[in-house]
């Protein structure tokens, strides 16, 4: 008896370590086998064993999610879109893994969507203009709606029906907001840091307002101590180092580098940041997270010869890591200005980029110093990606 119960252990631990293996779309077809299996795979333990080897996978071999409006409409309207594809691309042989379709009850306009960075296989799709506040794991096709920030309750204004009345909202109202951070300390926040000229519920008098949501208690906070710099509402947060990371406006000529401690959840203005980025136009650089480091970008409007630089959180210095001249791109896909070219992922040595409203997810290779085009399709975002069984938060 012992030895058969031994026996049965053993099977099961092998199992369990070839399941932790497997993508998502497997593994739910192997909960119907038996209750056994089914209880195994839909456990906790079992979920954040499997997010630590796909985590490991993806430095290795990273995949990029595309997420896909359902049409591209006519230029002349401002469409709400309820459906979003999600496609994984394998950065390696550029094909498409998987192709994933999810519609969302409120829908975003499709001018004005923006996607989070990537935390523990789940993202944060929010349209501050529409309300829409999602957190989707497409591996298990999952959603939860989240209550509208206070910013956006308190300045709720008539839907624009056309794209000439939504960039004025865009050019006086959203340019105070910024994109929102998808992060976990203990447990997932989100953080969403905006000016504050046109909001006067905030906690204090500064510059800046602070919300977090709290998904335990299904509900957003103020922060009581916020930046004394404005920020810079076109850039997207990068979360590293258990930190979230915005650029601010020039002050004095000046870009600022602001970071909030997750676990902490206190700011503190960065003592060195790379003097290039530093004196530029805030319009002409870019940053994000990558691998848990965080890297940043800018290209000269004329060269057209973009730097990218990485910091070494130990030294708080930044050593330059890549070198990419665009000017050999085809004028009509080369961006006019070095803000339209997003870095995505590094695959192997090679580059993944993306432009930031095309439908180019471009591959780099440093050594040929080529281009090539690993998908073409219009995208609201392409983002590193890698599956989980993470729900439920």
């Amino acid at each position: 008896m012992e030895a058969t119960s031994a026996s049965s252990s053993l099977v099961n631990d092998v199992v369990e370590e070839i399941f932790m293996r497997l993508p998502v779309k497997s593994l739910f077809r192997f909960k119907s086998v038996s209750k056994q299996w089914r209880c195994m795979i839909e456990s906790r333990s079992f979920a954040e064993r499997h997010l630590k080897i796909a985590e490991r996978s993806h430095v290795e071999n990273p995949q990029v999610m595309a997420i896909i409006s359902k049409e591209r409409t006519n230029v002349n309207e401002y469409h709400l879109d309820t459906d979003l594809c999600f496609k994984t691309i394998c950065s390696e042989s550029a094909s498409v893994l998987s192709s994933t379709r999810i519609n969302f009850l409120q829908g975003f306009y499709q001018y004005c969507t923006h996607v989070s960075e990537i935390c523990d296989g789940l993202f944060c799709i929010h349209s501050p203009r529409s309300e829409s506040i999602y957190v989707v794991n497409p591996a298990k096709r999952w959603l939860r709606q989240l209550p509208p920030a206070r910013f956006q309750i308190l300045t709720h204004m008539p839907t624009p029906h056309n794209l000439e009345t939504a960039m004025l909202y865009h050019r006086d109202y959203l340019k105070s907001v910024s994109h929102l951070a998808f992060v976990k300390a203990t447990d997932y926040k989100l953080v969403w840091l905006y000016n504050s000229e046109w909001f006067n519920s905030g906690p204090n008098e500064g510059l800046t307002i602070c919300e977090v949501f709290d998904f335990r208690a299904n509900a957003w906070r103020y922060l009581t101590c916020t930046p004394s710099y404005r920020i810079y509402n076109n850039q997207r947060p990068a979360s590293a180092n258990e930190s979230v990371y915005w650029f601010t406006e020039p002050y004095n000529g000046e870009i600022k580098l602001v970071a909030l401690d997750i676990h902490t959840e206190t700011f503190r203005v960065l003592a060195k940041i790379n003097p290039v980025i530093a004196s530029s136009d805030p319009a002409h650089i870019g940053m994000c997270a990558l691998d848990d480091g965080l890297f940043m970008w800018k290209r000269d409007p004329e060269t057209m010869i973009e730097y990218i630089w990485r910091l070494k959180p130990s030294q708080d210095t930044w050593e330059n890591i890549y070198t990419i001249d665009f000017s050999s791109l085809n004028p009509f896909r080369n961006p006019h200005g070095p803000g339209w070219t997003v870095l995505v992922a590094v695959c192997k040595e090679k580059i993944l980029l993306n432009f930031r409203y095309g439908d180019d997810l471009m591959k780099f290779d440093p050594q040929t110093k080529s281009f090539s085009s690993i998908f073409k399709e219009y995208c609201i975002k392409c983002v590193p990606y890698f599956q989980s069984l993470i729900s439920h938060i």
